[in-house]
């Protein structure tokens, strides 16, 4: 009996073994491209659901697509698009035009961006496109023979710029590596019209030796709105210029400062590595700058806000970043977001605990330091030759941005 019951007892362990590993392989697998076993299944990941479907003689999921969870009034999802990033770089942006149907004005309360390949995606930006704006915006998108169009920089729509965008498009949400969710402070929202769309911009890393199945993504926005009208919540922008030369044992063609602005518009765009130079201007600096590992601008309010709170980004150089709020008449500071050691992986927003309202003559700084050394120890960077350092928007340069969510 007792070794009927030995038996039994082991006999069912290897079998909630063999199960267990069964369903750890299945959920570890469930990707876009992964290799599946029955043609028609599913399986539901986080909010993207996949299907199993036959690709020339092979199984394997589908793109994942956004699954409308409870609390959702929307969602959206961008085709799935294979990047070709320009000759000598690795990175691509890359827009696509999504239509929420907005029939009346709707405040929208909380935003999630949900990227379904994290080997290739970066961050992702959700603008608006205003309702006027929209044919024009889809003639653009028309005239690309893939899904979307090129937008290195920013929405792509003639006018725009990254940090002052035209009338047709501005900046709503963001995603980046740990704040894909945007759930606004309570009495706020973003406004939109009737007729209003969005832009979503992906910027995509593509690294040399993965297929096209492997390097295939999509994005997806998933919304909910407020019950009632709310103060319409906005976004200002903070950047500083960049300039930080090559360490003391790194050396090469790209550590001169324009031998890198010109590899960066090859593999980018000549609009986006323009952008430096107008970061410099706007933050009162001289074009012909002294490299310091040391970034900073400081930008003057001009009318009446209420600050909610903000959110801190570089890439993988950053050493540490802080956002601070200085009061013009009494000088005093108030950091409403820092990062002492940067993680690239934790780019949350930092909401106020209490709303900081300023006037006109008030400012906003962003301060950020950087370390080159990194370099040597990255796997990033491990095939790449050094470069002198400027904001850029390949992943092997540099920004220093505070996003700042405010309502006038």
């Amino acid at each position: 009996m007792y070794r009927l019951r030995l038996f039994i007892t082991t006999l069912l362990v290897g079998v909630l073994v063999i199960f267990g590993l069964q369903a750890f392989a299945a959920s570890s697998t469930v990707k876009a491209g992964a290799t599946c076993s029955k043609v028609g299944s599913t399986a539901v990941v986080k909010t993207l659901k996949y299907t199993c479907i036959k690709n020339g003689k092979k199984l394997i999921w589908s793109q994942g697509q956004i699954t409308k969870t409870a609390g959702q009034d929307l969602s959206l999802v961008t085709p799935p698009y294979v990047p070709v990033p320009p000759t000598g770089g690795t990175d691509e942006y890359r827009c696509f035009l999504l239509d929420p149907k907005f029939a009346k004005e709707t405040f929208v309360q909380s935003v999630s961006i949900t990227p379904d390949n994290m080997m290739v995606s970066h961050h992702g930006i959700l603008y608006r496109v205003s309702a006027a704006q929209v044919q024009a915006t889809k003639s653009l998108d028309e005239q690309s023979a893939l899904a979307g169009w090129s937008c290195f920089g920013d929405t792509g729509i003639p006018g725009a710029t990254a940090f002052s965008p035209a009338s047709p498009s501005s900046w709503i949400s963001f995603w980046a590596p740990g704040g894909n969710f945007k759930s606004y402070p309570q009495g706020t929202g973003m406004k939109f019209a009737q007729g209003d769309q969005f832009i979503l911009q992906s910027h995509f890393m593509v690294m040399p030796g993965h297929t096209d199945s492997e390097n295939r993504a999509s994005m997806s926005v998933a919304l909910t709105y407020a019950n009632s009208t709310v103060a319409d919540l906005k976004t200002m922008l903070v950047a500083a210029p960049i300039e930080v030369a090559c360490g003391p044992n790194e050396t090469g063609p790209l550590c001169v400062r324009a031998n890198a602005l010109a590899n960066l518009a090859q593999r980018t765009s000549d609009k986006a590595a323009l952008q430096e130079t107008g970061l410099l201007l706007v933050c009162g600096q001289s074009l012909n700058p002294t490299p310091s590992p040391i970034s900073e601008c400081t930008q003057r309010i001009n009318s009446p806000i209420t600050i909610y709170g903000a959110t801190p980004h570089m890439h993988q150089l950053g050493k540490n970043i802080t956002i601070v709020y200085t009061n013009g008449s009494t000088g005093a500071r108030t950091e409403i977001s820092s990062r002492p050691l940067w993680n690239f992986d934790d780019q949350r927003t930092d909401w106020l605990p209490q709303p900081i309202s300023a006037k006109a003559g008030d400012s906003i700084s962003v301060r950020c330091s950087f370390d080159v050394s990194l370099r040597s120890q990255l796997p990033l960077y491990k095939n790449l030759t050094p470069n002198y350092i400027v904001w850029g928007e390949g992943t092997r340069d540099e920004m220093c941005l505070g996003i700042v969510n405010y309502t006038n």
